[in-house]
């Protein structure tokens, strides 16, 4: 019996912890296009040494999973669109999108899937956040 207790005891200490490390992202939207960030587990850290900045924004490069036939290598991140991450962490916000693209001559449709970034997120260091 104390055994069960002590395993109950550890999982409601650790649901907490990971509900709250997830807690910053509700609410926030897009500052250019207003969509929610936020669908429960769509946003993460991301490694600095995967993110590049440029005067105009971020390339943010993307993983081998990331990589099916129809998936570019790097997302492009403008400038207007980075929000203040709360730590000195990178993160971004992506959601798998399903798409449609016609087949000729048949003039059916074909569905195919990629990720989509919807928001992202860098340390206010970097200095590339705009004044609202």
């Amino acid at each position: 019996m104390r055994k069960v207790l002590g395993q109950i005891a550890l999982v409601w200490l650790v649901l907490p912890g990971d509900a709250d490390a997830h807690d910053w992202y509700t609410g926030k939207t897009d500052p250019v296009i207003h969509y929610d960030c936020c669908g429960n587990k769509d946003c993460h850290p991301i490694d600095s040494n995967d993110v590049r900045m440029t005067k105009d924004g971020y390339f943010v490069r993307l993983h081998p999973a990331y990589l099916n036939e129809s998936q570019e290598a790097e997302w492009f991140i403008p400038r207007e669109r980075v929000q203040a991450a709360p730590d000195e962490r990178y993160h971004i916000c992506e959601r798998l999108t399903t798409f449609y693209r016609t087949i000729i001559p048949h003039m059916k449709f074909e569905t195919y899937q990629r990720y989509r970034w919807r928001c992202f997120f860098a340390p206010m260091s970097t200095g590339s956040i705009q004044p609202e």
